[in-house]
């Protein structure tokens, strides 16, 4: 508590000061004041010496004013904008509510640290956590890892680690280098659409992130980028991130020095050349991540999860034409991935057995998209062909998507072949607003998996609606799951093995809007009718924020306030550790964790303060695997623009 009270009262100290100055700066702007000023200004005669100047002295006048002149031409040009590269197609709001879309600032400004953080926003994903920024990042969708996939500019990041058994760690994709973020939410699956910076003013543009906490947390980030008037572009970007061994706070005070949560250190480097003129583009972009996390002791007759070493690159050359906001767009892309993990993993069970699982494994792949597609006014299409070389072979996953708005009604289809895991998939969904207080919401998804998979056909369907009661929407819906068979997640611990699942419904609850003035709330939950493997029975998640710039204060936006609570809760979690392992011994305890997040913006820079478990209990999202108890954070993100 004390350490908490020091944070607050130094951070309020820095905002006051702050503020003072802003309202300093902005207050001659509230007073009225005259539009023109009367003065006297002397005209000399003809007589007068300074109307018999020199030729000389006229030409001198005449060099000073072009200067000047070409001074303001340069501060002019400096702002203008450039055609933007080229921008891989976002699908259009099929929600009841649009809540699960992020742009620019509200990305970091919604508190998270990853990916993962905002799944947690989608009723029916399962986030897994072992620890701080270091540590494993997980997510399934109905007990499935599959099911969720992650798409960056177009290109689909698969997880081709043998570790990860289809799993992407979320570790793995930043989110401090992205200009959008959409959750799709199809019935059957969720696809994650990220889009990564892109700079179009020719004024250089930079930003510097620096923040500290708890568990010895140090980071910083840093960003720059620069736009030519010959449409090249520039940009490039690190990041560093290390919490240190051991419970030690920021604040001053050591609890212990024992390596026990993983803890470790990330570095995370990416950069952009590329030139555009018109509906032209041309792009390359290269990102590299390199992680090392320290091994994590379980509780007491639990497996530990082994340390990590390695690095995943993945980099792109893309030629784009025309833009997917509108009219005629097709783009070409050429992927290249590779990943490493170093060293050996050792599995630990406390009672003495070892396990030892050779690492030192390199993969790599290549990924190919060919695109083409038109946006309208009220529709849109597309084509899209994925090709993966494997195994000699060249795979193809071509995909077809369509939606249309007509009067009330928004309508969609999408359609692949071959998947990355060999299954076709179909959806068809549907959006109707009769009248503007209600919305209502249906679609359904098959996926049929080739027969050499061995994994049974199946389907989803989903019906949802939702109703405004002043700046309120209250919703509700029902989730239909067919049986199916899905993997376990060996990345968590657990052996490689299939899992049978029965079918299942859920039912869903939702309010999301404008609670009161500036403040605002999002309430999601969901409750299935029984629990199953990598699945709770029941999650709720509420986000209570308070969001203003002040305007009556500050008319021209220099102030942001951006302040909320955020409270998880999710019922015991069974995980599949074999046919012989009792269930209760690898279900996880009910867990409740709430969150506070202060974000308070001067001009371009934003101080922030997150402090999470706030109530310090000892939790668990992987069965063994304790949760770090109250971690503080705090920091100063700033940009510039020369």
């Amino acid at each position: 508590m004390q350490r908490t009270v020091v944070a607050l009262v130094t951070m309020v100290t820095l905002v006051a000061a702050g503020v003072s100055s802003v309202q300093a700066q902005v207050r001659p702007d509230t007073l009225r004041k005259s539009d023109s000023v009367r003065v006297s200004v002397p005209v000399p005669s003809p007589d007068s010496g300074a109307a018999r100047r020199s030729p000389e002295a006229d030409s001198s006048l005449r060099a000073r004013a072009r200067q000047v002149a070409d001074s303001l031409a340069k501060v002019k040009a400096g702002d203008t904008i450039r055609s933007p590269l080229a921008r891989f197609e976002t699908p259009r709001n099929m929600e009841t509510v649009d809540r699960l879309r992020w742009r620019g600032d509200s990305i970091m400004g919604s508190g998270a640290i990853n990916l993962a953080d905002l799944l947690d926003r989608v009723p029916g994903i399962t986030t897994y956590r072992s620890g701080w920024f270091a540590g494993l990042h997980g997510a399934s969708l109905n007990g499935d890892a599959s099911r969720i996939r992650i798409f960056l500019d177009g290109v689909e990041l698969d997880a081709v680690e043998p570790r990860n058994g289809g799993m992407l760690d979320l570790t793995d994709v930043p989110i401090w280098n992205l200009d959008e973020v959409v959750l799709e939410r199809s019935p059957g699956e969720v696809r994650v659409w990220l889009r990564s910076k892109t700079v179009t003013s020719i004024t250089p543009a930079t930003r510097v992130d620096i923040f500290t906490g708890d568990l010895n947390t140090n980071a910083f980030r840093g960003f720059l980028a620069r736009r030519w008037r010959n449409g090249a572009v520039l940009q490039l970007g690190g990041q560093q991130i290390a919490t240190q061994s051991g419970r030690v706070s920021a604040f001053g005070g050591t609890e212990g020095s024992t390596r026990l949560r993983s803890d470790g250190e990330s570095q995370s480097f990416y950069a952009r050349v590329g030139w555009s003129r018109g509906k032209l583009s041309v792009d390359g972009f290269a990102n590299s991540i390199g992680r090392e996390r320290d091994a994590h002791t379980p509780r007491t007759d639990y497996l530990a999860l082994p340390s990590f070493k390695g690095q995943r690159r993945e980099g792109y050359l893309r030629v784009g034409y025309g833009d997917t906001t509108r009219g005629f767009w097709s783009q070409a892309i050429m992927n290249a991935l590779r990943t490493k993990q170093q060293g050996r993993d050792t599995t630990i069970i406390t009672d003495g057995d070892t396990v030892v699982v050779e690492g030192d494994t390199i993969r790599g792949q290549t990924q190919h998209v060919v695109a083409v597609g038109y946006r309208g006014s009220w529709w849109t299409a597309s084509l899209t062909n994925r090709l993966r070389p494997r195994a000699g072979t060249l795979e193809q996953a071509p995909v077809a998507r369509a939606q249309a708005q007509w009067w009330k009604l928004d309508a969609g289809a999408w359609v692949e072949r071959n998947g990355r895991d060999s299954t076709d998939r179909t959806e068809l969904f549907a959006r109707v607003r009769p009248v503007p207080w209600l919305a209502v919401v249906v679609g359904r998804s098959s996926r049929s998996p080739d027969d050499t998979t061995g994994r049974p056909a199946a389907s989803t369907l989903r019906a949802e609606a939702a109703v405004k009661v002043k700046r309120l929407w209250f919703g509700g819906g029902v989730i239909r799951d067919d049986a199916t068979v899905y993997g376990t997640l060996p990345l968590l611990g657990p052996t490689p093995s299939v899992i049978a699942a029965n079918p299942a419904t859920g039912v869903t609850v939702s309010a999301n809007g404008r609670l009161y003035k500036d403040v605002y709330v999002d309430v999601q939950a969901v409750s299935w009718d029984a629990a199953q493997y990598n699945r709770p029975k029941t999650q709720i998640r509420t986000e209570i924020a308070l969001i203003s710039e002040w305007r009556s204060k500050f008319p021209k936006g220099q102030f942001g306030f951006n302040a909320r609570l955020i409270f998880d809760s999710r019922s015991g979690v069974p995980f599949f550790y074999g046919p012989d392992e009792d269930p209760l011994k690898w279900t996880t305890e009910p867990a409740q964790v709430a969150t506070g997040l202060l974000e308070i913006r001067l001009q371009r820079g934003t101080l922030f303060y997150q402090y999470r478990n706030l109530t310090g209990g000892q939790y668990e999202q992987i069965r063994g695997i304790t949760m770090p108890p109250a971690v503080q954070m705090y920091g100063v993100r700033w940009e510039f623009s020369n």
